[in-house]
This record gives C-alpha cells, structure tokens and sequence, in this order.
C-alpha cells in the first residue's frame, strides 16, 4: 500500500539519531556533452528543409460561413468527420473561431504540464524547462508528421498548416508530455528529444489506424492522446528501471516540500479550468461542441468532488492527501473524452466524473507502490491521472456505440473507413475496441523498444546521483546548495527522538 504524505513524515520523524541522508558527493561528469545542442541543431536543420519543401499556409474561410449542399462530408484536421444532412451553412472554422480555445490547449501544454510536475523537491528547474523544451520541439515535429501523414496532396506536393492543426499539434505534445511524467527525473534531455521523436512517429501512426480506418470516435483524445501518452511512458520506464531508485537517497529526493507542492498546485487548477477547452477544440461547431464543453465542465468537476472523499476517507487520520488533490481531481476531464461530444446527459457526465475521480484516488493510494514492486516506476503517477480514466473512457466510448441514436457513430463514417457503406452500430462497438487495443499494443510495444534505445550508452549518462537532482544539467542558485545539505530532519526533531 502507497504510503501518504503524512504517513511518510512520520515515519522520517521516528527515524534513529544514527540515520542522516548524507547527499552525493560526487556526480559523474555527462557523457558526450556536445551531443544534445548537436543532435538538437541536426534535427532543427532537416525540420526546416521538409518545411520549406512542402509546408504551405492553409486557408481562412472568406465570410463567417460556407454553404454545404446535403450529404456533405466535412473532414477535420484531427480526423473527425461530420455529415450534413441537410443543405445548411457550417460556421466559420477559422481563427475566429478556433484561437480562443487553442490559446487555452496551449496554456494547459506549458503551464498546466509544465507546472504539475514541480512536485519534486530538487527538480522544478528540470519539470518546467524541460516540459518547455520538449513540448516546442513536439510542435514542430508533430507538424510535419501529420502533414506528410493526414494531408499531404501529391498533385500540390505539400500540405496545410493552419489554426485546426496547431491545435491538433498540441493535443500530440500532451501525449509526449504524459509519457515524460512517467519518466521524470530518470532521464537527461538526450533521452527526452529522441524519446518525443519516436513516440509523435507511433502516436500520429496510431491515430491514423484510429480515426482513417477504424472510425473511432475520441473526440477528447482519451485513447489516442492520454492512454497512449501513459502506457508508452511506463513501458519506457520499465525498461530504464535501475535499483538505485528505489535507494534512500533518491526516494528522498523523490518527495516534496510544501512551496514545490503549491507550484503543483499552480498546474493543477490551469489545467482544471481549461479542460473543456482541450476536449471540445476541434468538436465540429454547434450542438456538438457545445455537448462537449458542458459534459466536460461537469465530469471534471465531479471529479474533484469524489477526490476530496476518497482522500479523506483512506487516510488513517482523514486528512487530504495532495498527491491526490493535484492529480486525481482532473480524472473526470480524461474520462468524459471519448465521449464528451456525445448525448450522454449531465447526469450521464457526472457520473463518469464521480467514477473516474474515485478510481484515479484509489490508483494513488493502491496501484502505484504495487506497479513499482513489478519495476514500473511512475514518478508522477500517470498511470492513475491518464492511463486508467483514459481506459475508462475506452470502455464509455464502446458501451456507448451500442446505443447510435446517443453515439451518433455515423458522423465518423467516410468512404476510407472499413466497412464504411455497412458500418452498423454493432461493427462500431468492435472497432471502438480495436482501437483501444490497438492504442494499447503500439504504446506499450513502442515504448519497450524506445526504452532499450534510451539505454545505449550514447544516451545514457550512466549516473545515479543525477536522478530528481536539477544541479546535474542546470545552473543552479546558491540556496539550492544549501538546501541541499540542509539535514532532512531539523535539530529539533532530532533532538527529540
């Protein structure tokens, strides 16, 4: 059983006047120093000859709308695809009507992330700078995959970027930043770039089976963004496990003090009003987006309801544990995903929320020491925020296909789809499945490989002493030393016991 944070003061306050935590001393120089920026600047030098051969501007729709004539089939950049039934006017899906939420998607990628992870006491200046340095080069990255992957015209010989596939990059670089939650702290920013370059290859590879073949619908990303991110992360953990973490040098380490865990906080509560904004951005206009924004706002807030329970009720002294609080409450958001842009009811909502906060708690407090014991290491926990709920929202999304009239499963039909002329609601449950399968084996398959390339020795710095430990790859100020030989337990303290 995960001890909580309160648990584990105790125990460090009971500890014998004989056991101080004396720091490492000595930390081994990096291996191959002038291989990041030389790796990084080769990557940006090939990113900037594929987009100057073949990216183009793509088009702002001229006027507030387009007429459609009946049976029109609109594809949007992230694979959905609405039918229109009736000759009608689709609203303007341009900047003004897309830069709103896609400046909330782009808050919740460098705040949100970037400050959720700053839990750790010795490693803010690596779960900030790094979220930031990741998340930009996914940006550019994701771009041209997709491009070459979802829209590339072979008659122009290029393909479009405009406001919609921005958004849709940002959705890549959350499933690279979950995976990186798996592993914080445990690798250097060698390990990150060719980490994120391989993983937006399998993670673009697996939505394309997801949405051009299968016709899933994940209008929130759940399964292709949060299930992917998590387990593909946690088998690239798996694969880099060393007993060292499991020292008490680096368990300590590993834990917070209270000014890192109000910075989580920070994150938490960014990522938390900007949620609906992430599931609904590329919802098609209308009913549909506004479904997606309501359910949203209610799953999550559900979420957060049942957290606090939860918390209470498995705490020995019915105190709050915030590792749940910053992590568990946005569950619901995940959730609600696959199916936030559906007829699911607000009741409907709040209960996938109320689930999937609960679930996520117990994760914390159960499954995460449990998942360690088998070497899945899990510094931040994303097996219970992303993994579980997002495979919660799997099995939503395949119930939900046993019901058209509610799953209006038909909106995702083209002709390149499967069985596309006789998809009936029954071969959309299956495929609903499939892809959540199929997102399970490529993540977990792709991220062992990943995992045994992140061992080489030309990645692997080899060292320790460097995990959780941002004086290893940072200019760091003078009372991060200090505090860094500060006696884990106070005079006082010690004095007592």
């Amino acid at each position: 059983m995960a001890k909580s944070r309160a648990e584990e003061t105790e125990m460090l306050q009971s500890t014998t006047l004989s056991t101080r935590v004396v720091p490492i001393a000595y930390e081994k120089p990096a291996k191959n120093p002038i291989f990041f920026p030389a790796l990084l600047i080769g990557l940006q030098a090939v990113f900037i000859i594929l987009l100057g051969l073949h990216a183009e501007y793509g088009h702002e729709p001229i006027g507030n709308h387009i007429t459609l004539p009946k049976h029109s089939v609109i594809s949007f950049p992230n694979g959905t695809h609405v039918r229109i039934h009736d000759e009608a006017e689709t609203p303007h899906r341009g900047i003004a009507d897309f830069y709103s939420m896609f400046q909330d998607i782009h808050i919740m990628i460098f705040i949100g992330f970037g400050f959720l992870m700053t839990f750790l006491r010795k490693y803010g200046f690596s779960a900030v700078g790094y979220n930031f340095l990741v998340a930009a080069f996914v940006l550019e990255w994701a771009l041209i995959v997709r491009g070459y992957m979802f829209d590339y015209e072979p008659a122009t010989k290029s393909f479009p970027i405009d406001i919609e596939r921005i958004i849709v990059a940002d959705f890549v670089a959350a499933a690279i930043l979950i995976s990186f939650g798996a592993v914080l702290g445990k690798t250097n920013p060698t390990q990150l770039i060719v980490m994120a370059f391989i993983e937006v290859l399998l993670q673009s590879a697996n939505e394309y089976i997801g949405l051009k073949r299968f016709c899933a619908f994940d209008i929130g990303e759940s399964m292709f963004v949060h299930v992917f991110g998590a387990y593909f992360g946690l088998a690239v953990a798996f694969m880099l496990y060393d007993k060292e973490l499991t020292s008490v040098e680096a368990e300590q380490r590993e834990k917070s003090v209270y000014h890192s865990d109000l910075f989580a906080m920070v994150g938490t509560i960014f990522l938390f009003c900007f949620w609906p904004s992430f599931n609904a951005g590329v919802a098609a206009a209308g009913d549909s987006r506004l479904r997606a924004v309501v359910n949203t706002y209610i799953s999550i807030a559900s979420s957060v309801l049942l957290t606090y329970i939860c918390s209470c009720l498995f705490s020995k002294e019915k105190k709050f544990d915030m590792v749940h609080i910053q992590n568990a409450t946005l569950a619901g958001g995940v959730a609600v995903g696959t199916v936030a842009d559906k007829i699911i009811r607000p009741f409907g909502a709040m209960i996938i929320g109320s689930v999937a906060g609960a679930l996520s708690t117990i994760g914390f407090r159960f499954i995460k020491s449990t998942l360690q014991k088998f070497k899945v290491h899990d510094t931040c926990g994303v097996n219970n925020l992303h993994g579980m709920p997002g495979l919660l929202a799997g099995i939503f999304g395949i119930m939900l296909a046993f019901l058209p009239a509610y799953s209006l499963y038909n909106e995702n039909i083209i002709p390149v789809c499967w069985h596309s002329t006789e998809r009936s609601h029954l071969m959309q449950v299956g495929y609903q499945a499939a892809a959540l399968g199929t997102t399970l084996v490529i993540a977990i398959t792709g991220g062992i490989i990943t995992g045994l390339i992140l061992r080489l020795p030309l990645f692997n710095d080899e060292r320790p002493s460097s995990y959780y430990n941002d004086h290893t790859h940072w200019e760091t100020p003078d009372d991060f030393h200090d505090a860094h030989s500060t006696a884990l337990i106070s005079s006082e303290t010690e004095r007592h016991v």
